[in-house]
């Protein structure tokens, strides 16, 4: 804000000294910018990164226990970048490509069960690592319309929008399971299985001693409960643009997204142990959601979108 209110300041200074005609777009004329919209609901995809100063250990946990994220694409990502094509003085083409996302391998030693069986009192250590992916895309193509007003021109338009967020949870462990060691493995503690099974300190949703699949000590390999969540819908905007100096404008508009449909498809998890029936390690699939869908209308998620363009 302080960046955009020099800018506002510095073009107001240059026009007062030269008096120039203000720039305006002619048929043919490129534009490239980087949007924010502080107000967008897609703000929440900021929990795809972990934050400044966060443990990421902290961060894998807590959005591995993260309820379904389905109603996180609701809206034009907090930033982006932005293209426009002039088509005439009136009408412009535009694109707007927004992305978050990151890819957390999380370690941590655990003691080395194979040297402890050797050696009580072994210092031996092993890794555990659980990888977080996470990303979130977000796409939109539209038409804008203009109207000059001197050094000013109200702008208003609309894009279909799409969406795409979500990921997945991967664990590798240091210790394997083994008859010596009795089906158990030492674990950091967010692989550790529960106690309870509505435990909330853990990643292990596994419900212990399942007699369906007998079980009695299972370790979660994969998860996908956060979806890809995939998202289509409309996205409408009002606002100014100012040409503060030739070729470069600062915008502000209000923007909404009034009908947005979302799906997210079937979700799981992959556990394995030792199983007493088959005498062996056995995987586990077991299944979080079938597939779900929503259907999101209305006038309420709206923003205000800033934006610094170049006019090429």
């Amino acid at each position: 804000m302080i960046i955009t209110a020099l800018v506002f300041v510095a073009g107001l200074s240059l026009f007062a000294q030269e008096k120039k005609q203000p720039y305006s777009p002619k048929a043919g004329d490129f534009s490239i910018g980087i949007t924010f919209n502080p107000m967008a609901a897609a703000k929440a995809g900021k929990s795809y990164q972990p934050g400044s100063g966060d443990f990421a250990g902290d961060f894998v946990n807590n959005y591995g226990l993260e309820p379904k994220q389905m109603f996180v694409m609701g809206a034009e990502p907090l930033a982006a970048f932005m293209a426009k094509y002039r088509l005439s003085e009136a009408v412009s083409l535009r694109a707007n490509l927004g992305f978050t996302g990151s890819w957390v391998n999380y370690k941590e030693y655990v003691d080395d069960d194979a040297a402890l069986c050797d050696n009580g009192l072994s210092q031996a250590k092993t890794v555990d690592v659980i990888r977080n992916k996470l990303n979130s895309v977000s796409f939109s193509v539209g038409a804008e319309f203009h109207k000059n007003i001197g050094a000013f021109q109200f702008n208003f338009g609309a894009s279909l929008l799409w969406a795409i967020g979500g990921g997945s949870i991967s664990t590798t462990y240091g210790n394997p399971l083994t008859k010596e060691g009795g089906w158990v493995r030492t674990t950091m503690p967010y692989l550790k299985a529960p106690v309870n099974p509505n435990d909330p300190t853990t990643l292990n949703e596994y419900k212990a001693a399942d007699s369906k699949n007998a079980i009695a000590n299972a370790y979660l390999v994969e998860s996908y409960n956060q979806g890809y969540i995939h998202g289509v819908g409309l996205s409408v905007d009002m606002g100014l643009e100012w040409f503060c100096l030739p070729r470069i404008s600062v915008a502000l508009s209000m923007t909404m997204t009034p009908i947005m449909g979302l799906f997210q498809p079937q979700t799981y998890s992959i556990y394995e142990g030792y199983s007493s029936w088959t005498d062996k390690i056995e995987r586990y699939n077991k299944l979080v959601s079938p597939g779900s869908n929503a259907f999101l209308y209305g006038t309420d998620n709206f923003g205000f979108r800033l934006s610094l363009n170049y006019y090429l």
